[in-house]
């Protein structure tokens, strides 16, 4: 009879000590695990339209809002080829994506990737429909400049960087 006491503390601190441990790690699991949210790692989108997967897909333009070129690749996952159509603003494009093949915007040199008369600037987001096989799906794509390096040789009629802002302008210049 002397341990009864003993033991039912020591059960009393174990149980205390388990109840401790699930408050405490309890919060995982309920919690959201964002490291298992898939999320685009790159300027563009990630989408899918029927059996084409869209990857990276961006449009590098300039200010004077005359042109935009689509940046990205599209992959067809059918066996048979199909025909890509693209439209934004008042431009639109069209390729053919092979079956189980792959279309690099970035690597032609023909029109396939330049959409005429774009009205959005870069910075902004602009509304792209894409078409497969009668499925439409309208997405919203990120128009970039050539302020960053890796899209300067894609911008229609070639980058020209902004001039530097002076540290002074006249006006506080002549009140001095």
């Amino acid at each position: 009879m002397k341990n009864a006491p003993k033991n039912r503390v020591q059960q009393s601190v174990a149980a205390g000590a388990v109840l401790m441990m699930l408050g405490v790690s309890g919060c995982s699991f309920t919690a959201e695990q964002f490291t298992a949210t898939p999320y685009a790692p790159s300027d563009g989108i990630v989408k899918d339209v029927g059996p084409v997967l869209l990857r990276n897909i961006l449009v590098v333009g300039r200010d004077d809002e005359t042109a935009g070129r689509l940046i990205g690749t599209v992959f067809n996952t059918s066996d048979e080829p199909v025909d890509l159509s693209i439209r934004a603003g008042g431009a639109s494009t069209s390729v053919t994506i092979e079956g189980q093949g792959e279309f690099r915007f970035e690597d032609e040199t023909a029109d396939d990737s330049t959409l005429e008369g774009l009205q959005d600037v870069p910075g902004s987001l602009i509304d792209v429909d894409f078409e497969v096989e009668g499925e439409d799906a309208t997405f919203q794509v990120p128009v970039l400049d050539g302020t960053l390096e890796e899209y300067r040789e894609f911008v229609p009629g070639g980058y020209t960087p902004r001039p530097s802002e002076p540290a002074a302008t006249e006006e506080a210049a002549e009140g001095e």
